[in-house]
């Protein structure tokens, strides 16, 4: 009863969402309230309500069905993999261990239930949850001798489950290996490399466009079509190979900064050239438009054209790619963890999907959604700010 409740109030709540949602952007419940239409007719409010409604629409379907595919096999195997020395194990501790592993993991009663479950464990409230394990002890000959049954509880705001097939995160709790033992790694690498991006690419941008057609112009042209003809393995292989040569460590070491260069490098000088690449577009433009040609026939010189009027509109793409380059910054990349040993949230993706861990990967899933989701609506909303020429009023 209690788990139909639970799924009955999550419908109930994604529905009101969307009524809601689509009752304030047609003007439903405000209509002949001047108080209530005044607060709801900022089209920048009506924008950020949609998308922030789509996403979370968007992010219960990836969430649903992540967690239906991944557990379409066999229970008994999955049962066999969390348990050592099960053909050890008599028939009947091995089933008592199998119901309690398969209850933690939510495998009991109908798909429906079982995602209700889940969906109730990760909605942001607190809660107390608890889990129940069962161990078997052997005597000196290996025998199986009797079953000892411990019950832990612990409070959470949002529970990801616990992983069960991972070497070195048994029993651990997912929340915990991605926020506490993951995701610093990824992130610490990540801001060198948004810092180096950023401080690279849109300078490199604002002289390839001041400076069109001309040397450096083309050496910039030809580096963003090198990266995009090469494949991205064999160029982070290069300034690898680059990075050993002039003696900077590869290897990365917890604690030491050297060691954060060679990857956060890496990364910084790929992601640099999308951001030249489209300051140098946006660049163009503006030199191109009425306003420069107006100023130009007043009289003005190239430099204050530059500096005051295309420079400051030029910053939009830059204001627009910080919130999603920080936050995306906390995902880390499977590549550059692999190539330079980095024990980030990227490769444990990769871990968790070839030990079919069910908790480890719907919680990489229900994080990376969210950062998604999150990042492209600040940066939409941060550009409707700052960019007075972009309008949410129309229909």
């Amino acid at each position: 009863m209690a788990l139909f409740l639970i799924g009955y109030t999550i419908i109930a709540l994604v529905l009101f969402l969307v009524v809601f949602i689509i009752g304030v952007s047609r003007g439903w419940f405000f209509k002949g309230n001047a108080k209530i239409k005044a607060i709801f007719a900022n089209p920048l409010l009506l924008y950020s309500l949609r998308r922030i409604g789509s996403a979370f629409i968007s992010v219960m379907l990836a969430i649903t069905c992540t967690y239906l595919l991944i557990r379409a096999q066999s229970t008994d195997s999955i049962c066999k993999a969390a348990i050592a020395n099960w053909i050890k194990m008599p028939e009947d501790v091995f089933a008592l261990r199998c119901t309690t592993i398969k209850e933690e993991l939510g495998l009991t009663g109908s798909a429906i239930g079982q995602v209700f479950t889940y969906f109730y464990r990760i909605l942001p409230f607190p809660k107390t949850l608890c889990s129940t394990e069962t161990n078997a002890l052997t005597d000196a000959l290996g025998n199986i001798t009797y079953t000892v049954t411990a019950r832990n509880c612990r409070n959470f705001i949002m529970d990801l489950g616990k992983i069960y097939f991972i070497n070195g995160f048994k029993n651990a709790y997912v929340i915990d290996v991605i926020f506490v033992n993951k995701m610093p790694h990824s992130f610490r690498i990540g801001m060198i490399a948004v810092i180096v991006e950023l401080a690279i690419g849109y300078p490199a941008g604002v002289m390839m466009a001041k400076r069109k057609d001309g040397i450096f112009d083309k050496i910039g042209k030809a580096y963003i079509i090198t990266i995009d003809a090469i494949p991205g393995i064999a160029y982070y292989y290069i300034w690898m190979t680059i990075f050993m040569l002039i003696g900077l460590p590869i290897t990365y070491a917890d604690g030491e900064f050297l060691t954060y260069l060679a990857p956060a490098l890496t990364m910084g000088f790929t992601g640099m050239a999308g951001i030249a690449l489209w300051v140098r577009r946006f660049m163009l433009d503006e030199f191109n438009s009425d306003y420069v040609k107006f100023a130009r026939a007043k009289g003005l010189s190239e430099n204050r054209i530059m500096f005051t009027h295309v420079l400051r509109n030029a910053l939009v793409p830059l204001v627009r790619s910080i919130p999603s380059s920080i936050l995306y910054a906390l995902l880390g990349s499977f590549y550059i963890e692999k190539i330079y040993s980095i024990p980030g949230l990227g490769g444990l993706l990769v871990t968790a999907n070839s030990a079919n861990d069910f908790y480890a990967l719907q919680g990489i899933v229900v994080v990376s959604a969210l950062i998604s989701i999150v990042s492209y609506l600040l940066g939409d909303i941060v550009t409707a700010m700052v960019d007075p020429r972009v309008s949410l009023s129309g229909k």
